[in-house]
This record gives C-alpha cells, structure tokens and sequence, in this order.
C-alpha cells in the first residue's frame, strides 16, 4: 500500500485503509455524539434555557441566536480538512468531566448563573474530544472553542466600565476647557447634567467587537501574534471610543446650549459612531492579513476510525460522569425546609428612637422570603433608614446576590459613586459597602453587607463562597442582606458618621436573623 502524499489531509485524499475499514465512519460517532450531547441538555436544561432566555431579554447578548448557525458554517467551511480524518475516541479527555462537574456544582449552590452555563460549555468540548478524538478536535477546535460565546456573561464589567468611561469623559472635557464638575457617575456641565447609566457603559460593543474579532482573526490571519494582537485591539478600542462617544455627546450639548443632546436620540448615534470604529478596525485589520498560499499540515499516519465498542465504552462513562453532578444538586434542592415566619429588626439605643417608615427609598430584592423596613431619628445627628432582606435558602430564582436585586429601586435614584466604610455591629469592626445615590428628593448614602454562614461581609464574592461553603458542610444555610441609608445636602461624610453612631447603638442583630421563626 502507497503512503499517502503529504498533503493528503489538505486535499482530502481519503487513505485507502480508511475506506476498507468502514464505510461510513463518521456515523456510530455522530450518533453517540448526539445522544450525549442530548442526554447533557436535558440534565442541564435549567441553565441552557436560562441563557437562551437571555438572549432574548437583552440586547447585549442578542447575538447569542447567531453562534450556533456561525458554528455549523464554520464546521462546513472546513469540510475539506475531514475528508482524510475519522473520528477515533479519546478517553483521556473524559477526565476533565469530574472537575467540570464540581464547578457546575459550586456555580449552582451559589446561584451562578454564568458559571453553571460556562461548566456546561467545557463539558461539551471535553466531550467532544472525548468521542471524535483529537484529530478531528484539532481539525475544528476553532468552531468548537467559538461555542463559548453561548455564554451570556460581561454584566460584571458594567461597573468598571462605567467608572472608566465618567473619569475618561471628565479628563476629556476638562483637557477641552469646558467647565465640569464630576460626581461619580454623575457629570454636569454649566447648562445640562449626564449620567452614565449602565446602558452607556458600552457592554454590548464591546462583546459584539470581541466576537467579530475572533472571527475575523481566524480568516484574515494564521500567525498566533496577529491573531492575538487583533484580538486585543477589539477589546481595547471599544472601551475607548465608548468614552469618545460620550464626551462628544457631551461636547455638543455644551456648544448647542443643550438643545441637540436632548433632541438628538444619543443611542442611534452611538451605534452609528460604533459602526464606523468596527469598520475601522476591520480595514486595519486587512490591511495587515496573512497572504500566501496555505501551508499544508505535516502528514499523519493514517487511523482506523474508533469501533462501535470503544464509542460506545467512552459514551457510557460520559454519561455516567456528567449525571453525578446534577443528581448530587437534586439531591441538595430536595432537603425540606420550612417557611419564615416574621423578620423583626431589633431596637435602637437611646437617642435614637424609631420613627415613621421612609416612602422614598425602597431596596429591591424580588427573592427574599421576608423584608423589613424601619426608620430612626435622632434630633442631634439625623435619621437613618434600616432595610433587611431575608433568604430562608437560596436558589437560582432567589439569590441574595443578584443582578436582579438593588439596593435603590428605579424610581429612587442612580448610584453615582462606591466607596467603602466600617461599622460596629454586635460590638464588632464590620467593614461596609457605601453606595451614593441621587434622588428627586435629595442624595443619600447607602452602607451595605451581607450576613452568611454566621458571618458578615461586605464582598459579594465572599457571600458566595461562604454560601457555597454552608452548603457542602452543612452549615447555616439562611442568609439576609443588611443595609443602613441617610440623606445629604452636602458632604457626604456626616451622613456616613449618622449611621456608624446608629449601627454602635443598634441592638444585637446577628441574634435577630438566627431567631427569624418558622410556619
């Protein structure tokens, strides 16, 4: 028998001991393949349909519709490199299964939503090279790792965007010689004030540039260096011109009086703004493509496709290691518990006595199994308002960290900066979240934290791990969300000291949340 010419596997020369083994080798593998692939829907479809939902919800992910017709063009574009490639099972990659799977389960216990349908898209590549082998893995593992942009995840970024894109605008403007004053997120210039609202923080840019820009690596270029430097130029550019854009919008109000900022739809003309960036850095990014023939791979020894027995031997032990998981999450959710009775929030020490309950500010958490909402004044330092969210348990639909949670309604005010602060709770040094928001009432200063496991925290990261933790080693599985608010006119320094000097004359809260009871 001839050896295959060396650029058999480019041309599609099927090796002749290929075509003797097996007619239709690609058949028993894509058959196991899609009764796994299947088999993990259906015991994950609880996150897979969350992110379909998503994308549906929001614009930012909207693209998400598109990755799974882009991937079968992808697979299709690259026919030609299978002709000489059959599927040969890898069992080694089935090892991959087991860690996946313990993240899937601390991502569900601590109501990570992201991180459950990320665990998920790294079970599909572990099977996939599990039953089609690395050759053929090799072949496609472009379209295969684009399946990760199923994932609808950046909303953590949000946050920093938005600070980068006010300091950007402010240095901006000032640099320009326009009059600005900066608080937060909050900019006014002398004739209109903006607001950098999270929809402006330029997220769904910058994830639609990420994903053009993976694609376009991948046909213009075949050096890694080029592939990653483009790649890095579409994660870079967006964020900056996101600020351009904003102070332009900006800029113009101050030059017209304000009349085209507020008459002109901003959005329309950020997207137009962004379409020229995109263009931009498309005709920059050909400019520098990769020319030449294609250089044909390095010859293989030619395989026998994996038999019905070995496909059918790593598709079990597939099964077997992504159902464990959700079989031990089932087992979790089943652990009975029963319904909060009454929140009561303790009393203040003297001379703070408890007044009439605020109307103005209202905390939004749609999970919580109880809230409660109390006011106290005090004639020589102030008021203060006392908010606590209780969770029973938690669970996909009800987390005590979520987007879905705020600690200052629609209608209440926008946050307009972060900071951090301590208080003594329980005769304990507790540090604090401080949020700052304005209202058509006034401003207001929020300090907030979390109290899990026994333990208080102001880091959302931290809940979480210690929620994950009480939950694998039976620990207190109740959690509240805790927050104290004053109103300022000026700095907001002295509403800061009103609420330490409330939380030191608080009565023991941490008692208060254990002895919550039950109906």
């Amino acid at each position: 028998m001839d050896r295959a010419p060396p650029d058999a596997l480019e041309l599609g020369t099927i090796p002749s001991c290929v075509r003797q083994n097996d007619a239709h080798p690609w058949r028993p593998a894509l058959a196991w393949l899609a009764l796994v692939s299947g088999c993990l829907l259906a015991l994950y479809w609880g996150s897979a349909a969350r992110a379909v939902a998503v994308w549906y919800g929001s614009r930012a992910y909207n693209h998400g519709f598109l990755i799974l017709p882009i991937v079968a063009y992808l697979i299709f574009e690259r026919r030609d490199r299978l002709a000489g490639v059959v599927p040969v099972p890898y069992p080694l990659a089935l090892l991959a299964l087991p860690a996946t799977g313990i993240l899937w389960l601390i991502a569900k216990i601590a109501g990570v939503v992201e991180g459950q349908q990320l665990m998920l898209v790294v079970a599909v590549q572990a099977i996939l090279l599990a039953v089609l082998g690395k050759r053929v893995y090799r072949t496609l593992r472009f379209p295969f790792l684009f399946l990760f942009f199923l994932v609808p995840t950046g909303d953590f970024l949000i946050p920093y965007l938005q600070e980068f894109t006010a300091r950007f605008v402010v240095a901006a403007l000032r640099l320009s010689g326009v009059p600005v004053f900066s608080d937060g997120f909050l900019i006014a210039i002398p004739n209109i004030s903006f607001y950098v609202a999270e929809a402006c923080a330029g997220l769904r840019f910058l994830i639609a540039m990420i994903m053009l820009g993976f694609l376009f690596a991948d046909f213009a270029y075949r050096s890694p260096a080029r592939r990653a430097a483009f790649v890095g130029l579409c994660v870079i550019v967006p964020i900056i011109a996101n600020g351009l854009r904003a102070y332009g919008i900006i800029l113009i109000a101050y030059l017209t009086n304000g009349q085209i900022a507020v008459e002109v739809d901003h959005i329309l003309y950020g997207w137009l703004f962004f379409t020229i960036v995109m263009a931009g850095l498309v005709w920059l990014g050909w400019r520098f493509r990769d020319e030449g023939p294609v250089r044909p791979r390095p010859a293989e020894e030619p395989l026998s496709a994996g038999t019905r027995r070995q496909l059918a031997g790593v598709a079990a032990a597939a099964l077997c290691l992504i159902a464990l998981p959700r079989a031990y999450a089932a087992l979790l959710e089943r652990t009975s518990i029963g319904q909060a009775g009454r929140l009561t929030l303790p009393d203040a020490a003297a001379p703070w006595r408890a007044g009439e309950a605020t109307e103005d500010w209202h905390p939004r958490f749609p999970g919580a199994d109880l809230t409660a909402l109390r006011r106290f004044n005090d004639a020589g330092v102030g008021q203060v308002d006392f908010f606590v969210a209780y969770y029973r348990r938690q669970s996909d639909d009800k987390k005590l960290v979520s987007a879905a949670n705020a600690i200052a309604a629609d209608a209440n005010g926008e946050i307009s900066a972060r900071s951090s602060a301590t208080l003594t709770i329980d005769g304990q040094s507790v540090p604090v979240a401080v949020s700052r928001i304005s209202t058509p009432h006034g401003k207001r200063v929020i300090l907030s934290l979390y109290w899990v496991d026994d333990r208080f925290t102001s880091s959302a990261f931290a809940a979480k791990l210690l929620q994950v933790k009480a939950a694998l080693t039976g620990g207190r599985r109740e959690a509240a969300f805790v927050a104290f608010a004053s109103e300022f006119s000026g700095d907001a320094a002295g509403a800061i000291a009103s609420v330490q000097d409330f939380a030191a004359h608080l009565g023991p809260l941490e008692p208060a949340l254990v002895a919550v009871p039950t109906r």
